[in-house]
């Protein structure tokens, strides 16, 4: 993760090779705003954003609020924009905070594009994404296809807020139909943390014995691999004999490790790395007035402990 905080003075040296790296980029410098530090799916975006820009000649960092960098998503946003950064993509976490220096950008003639949870049309030239409901159905049919009798089953999401995650949980529920019942303490949100999320799943099969399945429509409670193997442990049986199966959003590394295992069972994962070419082919469009889309759904791809145990990374 490449942050921008406050530096101290630098020997003039390591000034000249900041210099001359930054001269070495001709072509236009493009950022990716993440919600917060530390996440392997945006840092993934990231790394499909710059290898994108780096091929026509630009470059594209990543930017994200965390323990390293004080600033929220709006205010990296408003410092790039009076660095004269050539476009910019964000993921917000928070649109209200997001969205005043969105509409100053555009206004500006700065290109912003949404990725992977959307803006107010005025906020932004573009969103790049999963459709979230279609994401969500994938989830649900996806289990349908594990077990097709059905049963009882809890679904596992973050902010409460969040449109793309609610549009998820509405498709889950469209796929599983009447055949699939939730229970009443589902769904289970604001469990964004991935400690908070392997401990909120824990506290399900814990206390819900009759759960045939849940399904996390974000990654989270598979990111912290050393927490979420201990928490498998403690229900060995019941996740290694899939009595009750999990369906989990995204397929990152860290995710098919554990369904490799048998610590999980279903992957449903987005593309984040063509999400991030995407991005950069846009923001290099607009900046060129040249005609990009408006709305880019990429695929997602689904894998089971069979599909990864015959094609090993």
């Amino acid at each position: 993760m490449i942050s921008r905080s406050p530096r101290p003075l630098v020997p003039l040296a390591a000034a000249l090779l900041a210099a001359s790296c930054v001269a070495a980029v001709a072509g236009p410098r493009f950022a990716v705003i993440a919600p917060a530090a530390g996440s392997a799916f945006h840092e993934a975006v990231a790394a499909g954003c710059k290898a994108r820009a780096v091929a026509f000649g630009g470059d594209c960092a990543l930017y994200a609020p965390g323990p390293q960098e004080p600033r929220s998503q709006g205010r990296i946003l408003a410092d790039l924009l009076a660095e004269k950064i050539d476009g910019v993509a964000v993921s917000p976490a928070l649109v209200s905070d997001v969205r005043p220096s969105a509409v100053a950008a555009r206004a500006a003639g700065v290109p912003v594009v949404a990725y992977d949870a959307d803006l107010p049309e005025d906020a932004r030239d573009a969103f790049v994404g999963t459709d979230a409901r279609d994401f969500g159905r994938a989830l649900g049919a996806s289990l349908r296809r594990w077990r097709p009798n059905g049963g009882a089953y809890a679904i596992v999401t973050g902010a409460a807020t969040s449109r793309s995650l609610a549009e998820r949980v509405v498709g889950v529920r469209d796929a599983l139909g009447a055949t699939w019942r939730e229970i009443p303490a589902s769904p289970v949100a604001e469990v964004a943390d991935p400690r908070e999320a392997a401990n909120a799943l824990d506290r399900l099969l814990r206390e819900h014995p009759e759960l045939d399945a849940v399904i996390s429509v974000g990654a989270w409670p598979l990111l912290d691999e050393t927490l979420w193997r201990q928490v498998a442990a403690r229900h060995d049986e019941r996740l290694r004999r899939a009595k009750t199966v999990l369906v989990v959003a995204d397929a990152l590394p860290v995710e098919k490790r554990l369904v490799r295992d048998g610590l999980a069972h279903v992957l449903v994962g987005q593309r984040p790395a063509d999400m991030g070419a995407r991005l950069a082919e846009i923001l290099l469009a607009r900046r060129e007035h040249r005609p990009a889309p408006e709305i880019v759904h990429v695929g997602f791809d689904v894998f089971t402990r069979r599909d990864l145990l015959a094609a090993p990374e």
